[in-house]
């Protein structure tokens, strides 16, 4: 725990958990430096699955697969939104029409295919 070691905490990695636990869970983890059980951490938002411990490497493979069964492109697209939403300022024009750019894509168009002939996709980042 920070708190017991005598540093403060980068800013900016402060800024990251500020995002993540709000004020009032980031400063119950810096001033009691307490640490939080897996329940209490999903409690609170800061996990999204809690599992045990016989079953990490098989939930990391499964959560791995699901990912990589999506299409690559949107996988970016939506982290990248992600991070600029958080930043709390409304979108521009010109972000907003490149939100849509996944329209272009052949991700897009086999994915569409996939769904409409009710088969798997089969995405190539691009």
């Amino acid at each position: 725990p920070i708190n017991k070691l005598g540093f403060s905490m980068y800013p900016a990695e402060m800024a990251s958990l500020l995002r993540l636990a709000g004020p009032a869970c980031l400063l119950e983890i810096l001033l009691e430096g307490r640490i939080l059980g897996a329940q209490e951490a999903l409690g609170k938002g800061l996990l999204t699955r809690v599992v045990t411990d016989d079953e990490v490497v098989n939930e990391a493979y499964a959560s791995a697969r699901r990912i990589c069964a999506g299409a690559p492109l949107v996988a970016r697209w939506h982290k990248q939104w992600l991070r600029r939403l958080q930043q709390g300022v409304p979108l521009s024009e010109e972000e907003l029409r490149a939100s849509f750019a996944f329209l272009a894509t052949e991700d897009y168009r086999e994915g569409l295919a996939a769904f409409i002939e009710k088969r798997k996709p089969e995405f190539r980042g691009r």
